[in-house]
């Protein structure tokens, strides 16, 4: 009869204990996610080695949206609080190659704790340009969009502590890095030059119904001890706005002003555009940037159309069309400032691509 009522009280220990470690497993959980995309574009007045206008023909990586891989954790602490992480890889589909620098961990590598008084992460991470600005670009951060206007907009930080907030109808997002760019000798982190490679940035957003508008200041210091007492400064502001069903408006503006020696300039830079939903599948999106380079006497303008049609949840087509009107030596290529353009030509982008997620 003992032995029976141990083999009860056995099992019944072993059942809960299976129980609680069934519920802690359930309270943590670890999500692979990624993006494929790839596509084939075409570029007139491509810089060529013997120093002529050329037209190419090539594969294009990310068109739509980035190629990456990464996993993404959280566990539930109890009390509103949460530990989280995020690893992501960037990679370019056309050869398979790492991007942004070669980095594992390109796009973002950081670890911290999720709490009822906001987010606190440490690694690399998106700057808060990129935070708040990606939702108000008219083409959606495409290959071809704001983000080639200044490559700030999409970038990250190394060696950075973030902090996040939401509070209502307002979001605050601060961002402070030891050393931006981990990948310059001695370009971040240097004992006893504690300005080498630092980074700031402030944001705040505040969004209600349709209307949506956020403004962000970013300054970087120089990579070197000779030029930490420079800084390169950007403020942006932008908005947008619901104003029918499948009609939204975006217009924005950024401030930069840089006497770090390999961006010095002052410029202005102004955008706006729309975005049109014909159909749940169906969207097409319009945007114009233009920047003021009173440095340079220089006043490059940028004028870009893409479309999407989505074939399933996971799956899309896509097009984008870009034509840039150079003048007075400025190199505003498709693909950004100084990227496979000769100076002062204007250049026309057409591509197609397909984007799969998972």
């Amino acid at each position: 009869m003992k032995s029976i009522r141990t083999s009860i009280l056995l099992q019944s220990m072993l059942a809960t204990a299976s129980v609680i470690a069934t519920a802690a497993h359930a309270q943590s959980s670890v999500t692979l996610y990624g993006i494929i995309d790839g596509g084939i574009s075409y570029i007139t007045n491509a810089a060529h080695v013997d120093g002529k206008n050329r037209s190419a023909i090539q594969m294009l990586s990310g068109g739509q949206a980035a190629d990456r891989f990464g996993f993404k954790g959280v566990e539930d602490l109890g009390g509103g609080y949460k530990a989280i992480f995020t690893l992501e890889s960037g990679f370019s589909v056309a050869n398979g190659t790492l991007q942004q620098g070669g980095r594992l961990f390109g796009r973002q590598a950081f670890v911290g704790i999720q709490s009822p008084y906001g987010t606190l992460t440490l690694g690399r991470q998106k700057t808060v340009l990129y935070d708040y600005f990606y939702p108000l670009d008219p083409l959606s951060y495409y290959s071809w969009s704001l983000a080639t206007q200044d490559t700030q907009f999409a970038n990250r930080a190394d060696n950075s502590a973030k902090y996040f907030v939401n509070l209502g109808p307002f979001t605050v997002d601060a961002l402070f890095s030891t050393g931006y760019d981990a990948t310059i000798v001695n370009g971040s982190q240097v004992p006893g030059e504690f300005r080498v490679g630092q980074e700031a940035s402030l944001g705040t957003s505040f969004a209600t119904g349709s209307f949506l508008v956020a403004v962000a200041y970013d300054m970087r210091r120089g990579t070197s001890v000779e030029t930490q007492s420079n800084k390169e400064q950007r403020l942006a502001v932008g908005a947008s706005y619901q104003v029918a069903n499948g009609l939204k408006l975006f217009a924005g503006y950024k401030w930069f002003n840089s006497s770090v020696p390999a961006t010095a300039a002052r410029s202005d830079m102004y955008f706006g555009g729309m975005q049109y939903r014909f159909t749940p599948a169906f969207s097409l999106a319009a945007a114009t940037y233009y920047t003021d380079i009173t440095t340079a006497g220089q006043h490059p303008i940028d004028f870009g159309v893409n479309a999407a049609y989505s074939l399933s949840k996971r799956t899309s087509l896509y097009a984008e069309i870009n034509y840039v009107k150079n003048n007075n030596g400025s190199n505003l290529g498709v693909a950004g400032f100084g990227s496979g353009i000769v100076a002062g030509a204007n250049q026309t982008g057409v591509a197609i691509g397909i984007n799969h997620l998972f």
